[in-house]
């Protein structure tokens, strides 16, 4: 008897997840999922600072947002609601550049689904004032 009421509440769990798996919407949003690159970031040379802004873009649009830490980063890029008229994500074939306190770092990447490392670089063209002076000089 017992056997059977054990059998019975598996086959009702199973039947249920069927019907909920069933019933779920299979569009761009739901099969896309989170895409989430870390790495290390080197800046300017060095291992980058804690708490700068990490923002992920596609073109101008900021897709999601976080902060440095311990010499790196980690951002999770949700995926785009097709449903909106917003981009609000990310879709297959888009390329991902991640900006480090406003300035970009390279490489970029294209958007996946899961998780992977993604090892950044940070480099300004920051001219030293003495630099400059030199460079004027030579051309006097």
């Amino acid at each position: 008897m017992l056997r059977l009421i054990y059998k019975g509440a598996i086959g009702y769990i199973a039947l249920s997840l069927l019907l909920i798996i069933s019933l779920t919407p299979v569009d761009g949003y739901s099969v896309l999922g989170e895409c989430q690159p870390y790495g290390d970031v080197n800046y300017e040379g060095k291992p980058v600072e804690n708490d700068l802004v990490v923002e992920a873009k596609v073109g101008d649009v900021v897709l999601a947002t976080s902060k440095t830490m311990g010499g790196g980063y980690h951002v999770t890029i949700p995926a785009d609601n097709e449903s909106t008229p917003d981009k609000d994500g990310w879709n297959a074939g888009d390329v991902i550049t991640i900006y480090i306190d406003g300035k970009i770092a390279t490489p970029s990447f294209t958007a996946f689904t899961g998780t992977q490392r993604h090892n950044l670089e940070v480099r300004t063209l920051d001219v030293k004032l003495d630099t400059w002076g030199k460079i004027k000089a030579l051309f006097k």
